[in-house]
């Protein structure tokens, strides 16, 4: 016989936060005033439900007196207050259950492929397999990197430092107000003052090397990490606490290069690549002195080299700068480099990497001349044709070294020349190359470790750009990138012009994959220097297809008023301004760069580009396509204007052909080349071929 229901206020349970509203009342009574129920006995006596996490699936929502066994209302009034109170542990395995409704694993991995993503780890495709243990493991070295980014605390502190040196390895010793630390062939101290007891009065820096018995007191280094260490760092006139993070990084390339062979061998390696990069520089420099210091950065055969270089140690290598800069200059003309001077300036930072293929030093890698002239040219020193005279490793080493080679690890009975490290240098900025480009780099050599899951397409890579770059902009595909940039009318009146840019592929519609290389390894340079004008020559690409959505710095107002609109409100005046609802042409078409929608209409030009990356493994050839319209259609057995152009290694551009304008054609192509050689942007070059056509009208 059934139990009689009580009042609906009684039988029906209050709403809990974890359980979502039922279909219907609860029929069965309040739990814990029903006489049958007796709270010494175990909830899985009460209710079989909730004996095992199966059960519980698919009764994730509501708990009724259909999810029981019986049907009887007793045994809906066996569930104890705990569980409706979500305080029992069946409670809290029903609560742990996500959106997903699946029991988790008790090993430890997610189920079924499903995982969840900690803040910076990578997106991965929706068929792409997980692994748990690599899963795992990445979240790991994810937690510890950012433990370690906050291990220094705020500010300089003697503790900061102290930590900060231990977890890259160093010893530390404390002797009244002076912090020793040592590695092995690193010797560093730091002096702190004894009344302000976190401020650094004092940074030596000493390196062990095998050809003195004495440190070698390292100037310059020592310069950069007190510079590191200061106190407070002023930024735009207001002091902010300095961070420790330039130090640490200093830090860890001490200890990277401290840790491997001993550490001597390794800062002994370095410095010897420096003096040759140095010797290069130098003399072709003297050889070509017509040049300025960007179009010689351009044109090197290895680039301009810098060792501990403020604020970060270490040597450094400048081979590309994107755009005309103007930078300080020292007593003799020369460029005085940074480590931030430019933010087109195109760096590989080269430090030692432990492990396989095995490095064979040279005592130099250059012969006294540095440099070697492949053809005559009969006095053209601009044309004439150089590269580096490297020197064979081999004919430094002893007869040990003759059975060696580059990729083979490194026996025990081989002399001390041969070391089991290898040279790695970091780009920056990354350089985006083609798929089937950088997998060449890997013939001879392993230089690139290609991981699938950081191929992109070069339209993927430029609409990542243009969402970062437009403020507002929460697009995340489109078509064709709006852009709006100065130029001139038919009566050479300032004014915006609109563009529509997409980028095409040459191959019907094949898919542009490229890679972006952040890292490189080589273990002699002329294998570095094989691949500078492979890297010239795309990072020139990129920012010419950079150029399709980058848009202009000022486009809320009108260009022929922007230059004179301080002299047209002076100062100090007293007269009202004269306010207007009518909008002006830059408020009009100041938020189409931000816009989500693809630009269409018939203000906007439209302009279509091909990129062929396949045809021809040395070049990359660009179509540029330009619809003509109004007056300058007028005539023309083609209402289009096209350009075919080619970049080539170390940065060089060739015009194929010109199609849409009545010229002299290879001074026009010339003239092509050296604008976009100078400005890198289609935008500005597209204009001034319009312009060119109207002269012709």
């Amino acid at each position: 016989m059934a139990t009689p229901t009580r009042s609906q206020a009684v039988s029906t349970p209050k709403p809990q936060p974890h359980l979502s509203t039922p279909n219907r009342l609860m029929a069965s009574p309040r739990p814990g005033t029903s006489g049958n129920s007796n709270p010494n006995r175990p909830l899985a006596y009460k209710s079989p439900a909730v004996k095992t996490p199966a059960s519980l699936q698919g009764h994730t929502h509501h708990i009724s007196a259909s999810s029981q066994p019986s049907s009887t209302p007793a045994a809906a009034g066996a569930i104890h207050d705990d569980l409706l109170a979500l305080n029992s542990p069946a409670a809290a395995l029903m609560a742990s259950l996500g959106p997903t409704g699946m029991t988790p694993l008790g090993s430890g991995p997610d189920g079924l492929g499903i995982t969840t993503s900690l803040q910076g780890t990578s997106v991965r495709g929706a068929g792409t397999p997980v692994n748990p243990e690599a899963e795992r493991l990445h979240r790991a070295h994810l937690v510890a990197d950012i433990l370690k980014s906050r291990v220094a605390g705020r500010g300089v502190t003697r503790e900061g430092v102290e930590r900060i040196a231990q977890l890259q390895g160093f010893t530390t010793l404390w002797d009244d107000e002076n912090l020793t630390i040592a590695g092995n062939a690193v010797d560093l101290e730091v002096i702190f003052d004894a009344a302000d007891r976190d401020r650094v009065t004092d940074v030596s820096l000493n390196l062990n090397t095998s050809d003195s018995e004495e440190p070698q007191p390292q100037i310059r280094g020592s310069e950069i990490l007190k510079d590191n260490l200061k106190p407070l760092n002023m930024v735009l006139g207001s002091p902010q606490w300095m961070s420790l993070d330039t130090f640490e990084s200093n830090l860890q390339y001490l200890s990277q290069l401290d840790h491997i062979e001993g550490g001597a061998p390794c800062f002994e390696a370095v410095t010897g690549l420096y003096d040759a990069f140095q010797k290069i520089w130098n003399v072709e420099r003297q050889k070509f002195s017509g040049r300025t210091t960007r179009q010689h950065l351009r044109r090197t055969a290895v680039g301009r080299p810098s060792l501990d270089r403020k604020p970060i140690l270490g040597l450094a290598l400048d081979y590309w700068c994107a755009k005309e800069d103007l930078q300080e200059k020292t007593a003799d003309g020369e460029v005085e480099p940074s480590a931030n001077a430019s933010p087109h300036l195109y760096t590989a930072r080269i430090a030692c990497e432990p492990g396989s293929p095995s490095t064979v030093l040279a005592k130099q890698w250059v012969s006294e001349s540095a440099i070697t002239q492949d053809v005559d040219t009969d006095g053209d020193i601009e044309a004439a044709k150089v590269r580096p005279d490297w020197q064979d490793p081999v004919d430094n080493a002893t007869g040990a070294d003759q059975d060696v080679t580059a990729d083979s690890d490194k026996p025990a009975t081989l002399s001390s020349t041969v070391l089991d490290m290898h040279f790695v240098c970091h780009l920056l900025s990354e350089v985006y190359l083609p798929l089937n480009v950088a997998a060449h780099l890997n013939v001879d050599l392993t230089m690139v470790e290609l991981k699938h899951e950081l191929t992109v397409t070069y339209q993927t890579a430029l609409q990542k750009h243009f969402n970062t770059t437009q403020a507002g902009s929460a697009s995340t595909s489109q078509e064709r990138w709006p852009r709006t940039l100065p130029a001139l009318d038919e009566d050479h009146t300032p004014q915006w012009r609109r563009h529509s840019y997409a980028l095409h592929s040459a191959q019907h519609a094949a898919a542009l994959w490229c890679y972006p290389v952040k890292q490189l390894k080589f273990t002699h340079p002329r294998q570095l220097a094989a691949v500078i004008p492979i890297l010239r020559q795309y990072a020139l690409l990129w920012s010419i297809l950079r150029s399709l959505v980058d848009g202009v710095t000022e486009h809320n107002s009108d260009p022929a008023t922007s230059g004179r609109k301080a002299q047209s409100a002076p100062e100090g005046t007293s007269r009202p301004l004269k306010r207007s609802n009518t909008k002006t042409l830059g408020s009009q078409i100041g938020g189409l760069p931000n816009s989500n929608a693809i630009v269409t209409g018939a203000d906007v030009l439209p302009v279509d580009l091909t990129l062929d990356i396949i045809s021809d493994i040395s070049r990359a050839r660009l179509d540029v396509i330009v619809p003509l319209r109004g007056s300058l259609a007028k005539g023309r057995q083609s209402p289009f204007l096209s350009v075919s152009l080619e970049v080539c290694p170390d940065g060089k551009v060739e015009v194929k052909h010109v199609r849409g304008i009545h010229a002299d054609n290879s001074n026009l192509r010339s003239k092509i080349a050296r604008i976009l050689t100078i400005t890198e942007d289609i935008g500005l070059l597209i204009e001034w071929l319009l312009e060119k056509s109207r002269a012709e009208l």
